[in-house]
């Protein structure tokens, strides 16, 4: 399963990439540390899900959200908000803009990021698997 990590900070990248690894052999993890880099790499690649983090170096994870996702109620890709920050508005937030699970770093396991993740690739259905063409 192809999945890019969208997340500034190095040690929070590492640590969920590694658990990642850990819970399933299947992972191939890309790893973004900014906004334009991870909208890049999603350009440039096929993606099952995107693991994305809400604040981000260069830009807000809401604005990648929304790049990642045109039109909510339509997503061509999973996409996993795991982030820091522990405010049910935001969540919600990201859901309503197209997310299908909203995790908080600080209460989440690589097992429990496993599962969220393979419960949204699921939601999404088969047109994740498919290029989506942006312009």
């Amino acid at each position: 399963m192809n999945v890019l990590l969208i997340d500034g900070n190095d040690y929070d990248r590492e640590y969920f990439r590694h658990r990642l690894l850990q819970s399933s052999s299947e992972y191939v993890v890309t790893e973004a540390k900014s906004g334009h880099y991870g909208l890049k790499a999603f350009e440039e690649g096929r993606f099952d899900c995107v693991v994305l983090e809400l604040e981000l170096p260069d830009r807000s994870g809401f604005e990648v959200l929304v790049k990642l996702i045109p039109v909510a109620r339509q997503p061509a890709v999973a996409v996993v908000v795991l982030t820091h920050m522990a405010f049910h508005a935001l969540n919600e937030l990201a859901m309503n803009n197209g997310a299908q699970y909203c995790l908080v770093k600080a209460r989440t396991s690589g097992d429990e990021l496993d599962r969220a993740i393979r419960k949204a690739v699921a939601a999404v259905g088969p047109r994740n698997k498919r290029k989506v063409r942006r312009e």
